[in-house]
């Protein structure tokens, strides 16, 4: 597969000029490690496993940092959470950005934990799926709409080129954004899907919390995807699945804190309403979505 430029890429050289430790958080299989590989080929990486504890991380997190000197990458932070205290004590010995490249598919925990121990010294970039830009092959561009707004005219223009390419908005959103599916057949995309959703039900939620009815599970995450874009009725998705409302509330916090589900707060013109409104939301699948 051909890399594509991301729009994420002077974000993160920016971040790691500066910030002693960059974490790059993101649903699985948006891109997080190729972005890094990417841009610091010559950078060692050290994926984390949930059940083996790679090199002694776990067990000895001193002895791994003497091990593995900066600069480093170190992929999917979150099986580690031991390491986080030595990395601070390790990363104020030493004055000097971009030390250690972080990537985190869960922020169950992870995020706190981060903010605890790196306080000051992480900048955090948020990477999603891939935008019509970046499908296209102009990662390195800003965007359509920082276009539109330097030069509201140029926009047609900058439209005429690559960008119609670009399959019509229905196709786009049946295959998606993720990096995975760029160059994959047709046939293809629906096993991956499956495969994804399969594998995250199976291993991720497992991992995180103690969910026993994962066929409920499941047909509550397909139920979300049904009900995308529209308002959050957590005693519907309850009934609909056979949970309470607490519950579904509980299920709905797991997809946001592995990046599977955003949520968008309705616009109130005065700011302490919209701090204390909670009661209802609009809503947006992210698996695969159009970002």
């Amino acid at each position: 597969m051909n890399y594509r430029n991301r729009h994420a890429e002077k974000t993160l050289l920016r971040l790691k000029s500066f910030f002693k430790v960059v974490l790059v958080t993101g649903a699985r299989q948006v891109g997080k490690s190729t972005l890094l590989a990417h841009l610091f080929p010559d950078m060692k990486t050290i994926v984390f496993d949930p059940v083996q504890d790679i090199y002694g991380a776990r067990q000895d997190p001193d002895l791994f940092l003497n091990n593995f000197p900066p600069p480093l990458i170190l992929d999917e932070i979150q099986f580690v959470p031991e390491l986080l205290p030595s990395l601070k004590r390790r990363v104020d010995q030493i004055d000097s950005p971009g030390q250690y490249l972080l990537t985190g598919s869960q922020n169950i925990e992870m995020l706190s934990s981060i903010s605890e121990s790196l306080a000051g010294r992480v900048g955090i970039l948020p990477l999603e799926g891939m935008t019509a830009f970046e499908l296209a092959g102009m990662g390195k561009q800003n965007g359509w709409l920082p276009a539109y707004l330097d030069t509201p005219d140029a926009l047609p223009g900058l439209l005429d080129g690559k960008i119609k390419l670009l399959p019509n908005l229905t196709r786009a959103l049946w295959r998606g954004t993720l990096p995975g599916l760029l160059d994959a057949p047709d046939e293809i995309v629906p096993d991956y899907f499956r495969s994804y959703i399969q594998t995250y039900v199976e291993r991720d939620v497992r991992l995180m919390k103690d969910i026993r009815e994962l066929a409920a599970f499941s047909q509550f995450l397909g139920l979300t995807g049904a009900l995308t874009a529209q308002e959050i009725n957590t005693s519907q998705f309850g009934r609909d699945v056979g949970v309470t409302p607490a519950t579904a509330r509980k299920w709905l916090d797991l997809l946001v804190n592995t990046y599977q589900w955003l949520e968008l707060f309705p616009y109130q013109g005065n700011t302490v309403k919209r701090e204390k409104n909670g009661d209802a939301y609009d809503f947006m699948l992210f698996i695969g979505g159009w970002m």
